[in-house]
């Protein structure tokens, strides 16, 4: 075979591989309907504020916020994060929900931007849900660690730490509890692939607005077969955070599909799901630039198809921001709580 003729078939075959992949937007209405019709889906057409306002004496009465530095040999910095526990509890299996932040976020950002406090007092004087701790780590790396231990690095295993050093100063502190673990964006990403990996240490998963499949954010394709033999070069990523993906992940297509939430959800054996409940949400505006709509139906649709015990949401016109999580987080609390009494 010549090298014209070769080049001719790799061009062809690239042009059938763009045209059968590529990501139609009748494409993407006919599986949002179906995904729709699921039972565990609710469409929210109106999404609102439902917190009450709170003076800061109010606050400080009735809960205590604390912060920790944690040393760690996993990671080359001390990781902080944040405890809001209600004062004078006195049950000892409180349940326990650990928030992880989005890219560039603050742990605070739950307080300041997403309203947790005011939501979660709301909640509790409607008698909604019953007391509970939220537990807030700072990502570290400036805030772009992905929570994932940084390919061919080991000064930067930021999952081991998470899901193994982390977890037990909580399992220690809280014997009898029930956790569960959630986050925005990249902490949706996270929750859902620590999660996962760990599925008998958590009760609760929940993603809001997350990159819970990293082949769709990366390529706007499921390509699951081909992907996995795929080198991926940097041009197909954002701009900015385009060297630090392959950075943390590394560029070949089988080692990001190791940490993919998407692709982890089909290797759990079935007798471990049975009992586990997850939480996923998401703006139906929220499509550019990292396509978090698309995720969402893709899991969604993985998450009904291995009978996992889920509940999902779709809020009209919401996109991807702490106003939206403000509206979200009532929901995580009541499912969470409900799924933990």
């Amino acid at each position: 075979m010549n090298l014209k003729l070769f080049i001719g078939i790799v061009l062809i075959l690239s042009l059938l591989f763009y045209v059968i992949t590529y990501p139609y937007e009748s494409k993407l209405l006919r599986k949002l309907k179906r995904v729709r019709s699921f039972k565990e889906v609710t469409y929210i057409e109106n999404p609102e504020i439902k917190y009450e306002n709170y003076s800061l004496e109010e606050i400080e009465e009735r809960l205590s916020i604390n912060e920790y530095v944690f040393p760690t040999d996993l990671i080359d910095e001390n990781i902080r994060y944040l405890t809001i526990k209600p004062k004078n509890v006195t049950r000892d299996n409180i349940p326990c929900v650990i928030l992880l932040h989005g890219l560039r976020d603050f742990p605070e950002d739950w307080i300041n931007k997403g309203k947790l406090l005011e939501n979660y007092l709301t909640l509790l004087d409607k008698k909604r849900i019953e007391e509970m701790v939220f537990i807030l780590p700072y990502s570290g790396y400036n805030g772009t660690s992905w929570y994932s231990n940084f390919y061919g690095d080991k000064k930067h295993r930021y999952e081991d730490w998470l899901s193994d050093e982390f977890f037990k100063i909580i399992r220690e502190n809280f014997p009898k509890s029930k956790i569960g673990i959630g986050g925005f964006s990249m902490g949706g990403y996270g929750a859902f692939k620590i999660g996962l990996k760990n599925i008998d240490k958590f009760h609760v998963i929940g993603s809001f607005s997350g990159a819970v499949s990293l082949i769709r954010m990366s390529v706007n394709r499921r390509v699951m077969r081909i992907f996995k033999y795929l080198y991926i070069p940097k041009f197909l990523f954002n701009e900015m955070d385009k060297a630090h993906f392959i950075k943390v992940f590394s560029s070949w297509g089988y080692k990001v599909l190791r940490e993919d939430p998407y692709s982890i959800l089909k290797k759990i054996p079935s007798e471990k799901i049975k009992e586990k409940k997850i939480y996923i949400s998401v703006g139906s505006e929220d499509k550019k630039p990292y396509l978090m709509l698309q995720q969402w139906i893709d899991v969604v649709g993985r998450l009904k198809k291995y009978k996992y015990n889920f509940k999902g949401i779709l809020y009209n016109k919401e996109m991807h921001t702490w106003d939206y999580i403000s509206k979200d987080l009532p929901n995580f609390l009541k499912y969470f709580h409900d799924c933990t009494k």
